[in-house]
């Protein structure tokens, strides 16, 4: 069978004629776009060899790319007899558009939906788009091959476990899959269908190029009240994540590597080997990680930056001890002004994630946060508004009404203030978030830090697109 899989195009309606703008360029766009932070989707290339092994001729196709006409243009091109979207709750507005397209264009058309939102609201996802087929649901690797056998045998899809289907005018659920309890023993996602030239994430997420991302564990543990990440975390192998990494710089010539994991230093003990196997195989590459306040210290990070690593972000979102409390973050400020402390110590740059509009939160107290933010010594700061996404326990406070909140028509529009709590307003909260990022990279002492920090050309260019990427969140 021919499978086309693909990410959601950018905005439907608002954003058309600047995405047409973009497409006229060419991809020449992205050398000096600072805003777009594209990277090859890892979850719809974990399926590749999946694919490829059972004899499908698998395409990929990048949404943020595209616009929507260019989609179907593509789908008339290849003609697949299936089309896989991944898709988060941000994306769900913009599939459904283009599902409606899809269908109406090439009715025989399979539309299968995968992702956290699908895995998060199942049967819902039919209700709000009939023109979806089936929704996969969970790890989707041996899913999706055993799903695409299936269809191209036209043998009924009872029994395939983690898919939601159409039978006969009724939506079939299936029981779910077991989750990949070794995820070495999945195959390395298959970059030979993208052309990773093409991509660049955001200035704060790269230190060289080429770039690419790794998803080294899965799940999180912990139960902040505005994620929808599942509790039940598996990690690779320290050696099964280097291989890909030494493959990466092998075959594709990656210098530079994210970590896509909730939290790196999660296992202390995994994170050391890793950077262990970094430097017995002399590996130059320069990597980034998210991680906890609580779960690093000097001797770590020191052996992280012998091992390449240039960035750790925290998720701070407050600095205030009552907000932080609220999000059942389970840690202190003082943890965190600890933890980025040892950070600049070791040489490694500190980024730190802020969030407004948190139930409770005063606009005093975001102003707070705010020169909390400019004080613990940051090299990289955001600020954004809390969004209640689907599976978050912020969600089901408000849809069950224990949170009094003003929400959009778009509610999971992250570049909109799509949750307003109580006490609180939205010109408060946009006001807190363009005064956050205007405070935190206006100061001259940052400024200057940044000028010293440049070592070549192009490091001139990521400064520069930092700039204006600040001026546009201000």
């Amino acid at each position: 069978m021919r499978v086309l899989l693909m990410t959601v195009p950018a905005p439907w309606e608002q954003d058309q004629h600047r995405f047409m703008n973009i497409r006229r360029k060419g991809f020449g766009w992205l050398k000096i776009r600072p805003l777009v932070n594209v990277v090859p989707s890892p979850s719809l290339l974990y399926l590749v060899p999946h694919l490829k092994g059972d004899g499908h001729e698998v395409h990929y196709l990048e949404g943020l790319f595209s616009t929507p006409e260019i989609v179907l243009e593509t789908v008339r091109r290849i003609q697949p007899d299936v089309v896989g979207m991944t898709v988060t709750s941000v994306d769900w507005r913009n599939m459904k558009h283009l599902a409606r397209s899809l269908r109406g264009a090439f009715p025989e058309l399979t539309l299968v939906a995968g992702g956290i939102h699908p895995t998060l609201w199942k049967e819902q996802c039919f209700e709000e788009c009939p023109e979806l087929d089936i929704v996969v649901y969970g790890d989707g690797e041996i899913t999706a091959r055993e799903l695409m056998r299936r269809l191209q045998d036209r043998a009924p899809l009872e029994g395939v476990q983690g898919i939601i289907y159409r039978n006969d005018g009724e939506v079939a659920v299936n029981p779910p899959r077991p989750p990949v309890k070794d995820l070495d023993t999945l195959p390395f996602p298959d970059r030979s269908v993208v052309d990773l030239s093409k991509y660049l994430p955001s200035p704060t997420f790269y230190h060289r190029l080429p770039h690419e991302s790794i998803i080294g564990s899965r799940g999180c543990p912990y139960h902040c009240t505005f994620c929808h990440t599942d509790p039940f975390t598996r990690m690779r192998s320290a050696r099964n994540i280097v291989d890909e990494i030494e493959m990466l710089h092998r075959d594709h010539g990656v210098v530079d590597v994210a970590f896509w994991d909730d939290t790196f230093t999660l296992s202390e003990r995994r994170a050391s080997e890793v950077c262990d196997e970094m430097l017995r195989r002399r590996l130059k590459v320069d990597w980034c990680v998210n991680a906890r306040a609580d779960k690093v210290d000097l001797p770590l990070l020191r052996h992280m930056k012998r091992a390449g690593c240039w960035r750790v972000l925290y998720g701070i979102e407050s600095g205030v001890q009552k907000n932080i409390d609220t999000l059942r973050k389970e840690l202190t400020l003082t943890q965190i002004a600890d933890a980025v402390r040892m950070t600049n110590k070791a040489g490694i740059e500190a980024y730190g994630t802020f969030m407004f509009g948190i139930p409770g939160e005063t606009y005093e107290e975001g102003l707070q946060t705010i020169e909390f933010a400019c004080s613990i010594g940051l090299d990289f700061a955001v600020f954004v508004s809390l969004t209640p996404f689907p599976g978050s326990a912020v969600y089901e406070d408000v849809q069950s009404g224990r949170i009094r909140a003003v929400k959009h028509e778009a509610p999971y529009d992250l570049k909109n203030v799509s949750f307003v709590p109580e006490g609180m307003t939205e010109e408060q909260i946009i006001s807190l978030i363009k005064q956050g990022h205007k405070r935190f990279y206006l100061r001259p002492r940052l400024v200057g830090q940044r000028i010293r920090k440049m070592r070549n050309i192009h490091d001139l260019k990521k400064n520069i697109k930092g700039f204006f990427l600040l001026l546009t969140a201000s």
